[in-house]
């Protein structure tokens, strides 16, 4: 893989950020607003499933933990110092 791609697969916000909480994005398909942020928005399915047990919060602030870091590795104009935060945060791994 050539390191151009990796670097625009680890910076890209929309690249994979949502692999392994597929079940939060099953949730949030039942949201009454498309762009629901999962927060404060009434009749979210997100936080409903939280209050109702079925997920955990734990479960949903690292899915947001995640989802935060990655759009702002993506904003920076430096892709190597993007890069060099996500290895101090142990979020760069090469397949």
């Amino acid at each position: 893989m050539k390191k151009n791609k990796i670097v625009r697969e680890f910076v890209d916000p929309e690249h994979k950020v949502e692999e392994g909480y597929e079940d939060i994005l099953e949730l949030s398909r039942a949201c009454k607003y498309s762009n629901c942020t999962h927060i404060t928005e009434e009749e979210c399915a997100v936080q409903r499933a939280i209050e109702e047990g079925t997920l955990s919060e734990e479960r949903f602030n690292a899915y947001y933990k995640d989802k935060n870091e990655a759009e702002y590795v993506s904003k920076q104009k430096n892709k190597t110092k993007a890069i060099e935060y996500m290895k101090q945060r142990d979020l760069f791994k090469r397949s």
